[in-house]
């Protein structure tokens, strides 16, 4: 069986613990089975340097005309997610990949995507204190949860604010690997394993 291929976005004014987050928990889960369990990347428009929040400059592994397929398809927030919304071609390279992923989740106001996308109606969903008007403008069925950390729908999975992304990585970890392999991310963190909703 393939390794899953977690694929996380990246973009300008990108929350940094959004994306540096979910990479360290897949990233651990990887170097922690000496890279026999799945691969991790970081995809972009274009193979530029991506200037994210607060002025952290990163280089994107890929670009997403390099990459049509990913298993666990991760979309952090901050303020560059009110861009990402407003590009239609990166939203249909969303919608094309989201469409065959096992798992989407957002991060933060990274929920945006998924709104815009038509991927939360109807659907429970949790985001960043300040974005949860943002996201019910965009999609009006959808449905808020202002008091827990992460929702999961099955397929489409959405985080709370910023240190949230952890929590569902951690949580994403555990679905697909199992408790101990959880367990040994977390330790290898120094994070509590405790990863409720």
């Amino acid at each position: 069986m393939p390794k899953p291929l977690v694929a996380i976005l990246l973009f300008d004014n990108v929350e940094v613990l959004d994306f540096a987050g979910p990479f360290e928990v897949f990233s651990v889960a990887a170097q922690l089975s000496n890279y026999q369990l799945l691969d991790v990347t970081t995809v972009a428009q274009t193979k530029t340097l991506v200037r994210a929040k607060n002025g952290l400059v990163v280089m994107p592994e890929l670009t997403t005309s390099d990459l049509d397929h990913v298993d666990i398809l991760v979309i952090p927030g901050g303020e560059g997610s009110l861009a990402i919304i407003q590009d239609s071609v990166l939203l249909q390279w969303i919608e094309q990949v989201a469409r065959n992923a096992q798992i989407v989740f957002s991060v933060c106001s990274g929920a945006r995507v998924l709104a815009k996308l038509g991927l939360l109606a109807g659907q429970q969903f949790t985001t960043h204190c300040s974005a949860f008007d943002n996201i019910l403008e965009l999609e009006p069925t959808a449905i808020p949860n202002r008091k827990v950390r992460f929702v999961d729908n099955g397929k489409i999975m959405t985080a709370a604010g910023v240190a949230a992304g952890i929590d569902l990585s951690l949580y994403v970890v555990e679905k697909y690997f199992g408790k101990e392999i959880r367990e040994s991310v977390s330790a290898y963190m120094e994070y509590d394993n405790d990863v409720k909703a």
